[in-house]
């Protein structure tokens, strides 16, 4: 299945990546619907930005990413539901690591398997 092209260039992607915030940061979440939320890392600007999946539900995320308008993901994990419905929207999702950290997820993001 051919992926949409992103919306932008390179220099203005916008990352969203599905995290559970712990003591010291933000980390990869493994569950996606349960997740405390996403981090919006946007490369133009070099921000990062927390926002809360306060329903905690595939569905809630979902729209949260939608509303964040992200060229891509990173995720820990995605259900074919999601997955068919954000690349309806464009947006191109990954799965990454747990073990890495959302800086190097989001720079590496190329490399990172498509969901």
């Amino acid at each position: 299945m051919n992926n949409p092209t992103p919306r932008v260039p390179f220099t203005a992607i916008r990352t969203a990546v599905t995290v559970m915030n712990s003591a010291t940061a933000p980390t990869l979440c493994p569950f996606f619907g349960k997740c405390d939320g996403i981090v919006i890392i946007d490369a133009a600007s070099d921000s990062k930005v927390f926002h809360p999946n306060v329903c905690r539900t595939p569905q809630s995320l979902c729209d949260l990413i939608e509303a964040a308008e992200p060229d891509r993901v990173v995720c820990g994990y995605i259900g074919e539901t999601e997955k068919r419905r954000l690349r309806a929207a464009g947006i191109d999702i990954r799965l990454g690591s747990c073990t890495c950290s959302i800086d190097e997820l989001s720079a590496c993001f190329q490399d990172l398997p498509e969901a």
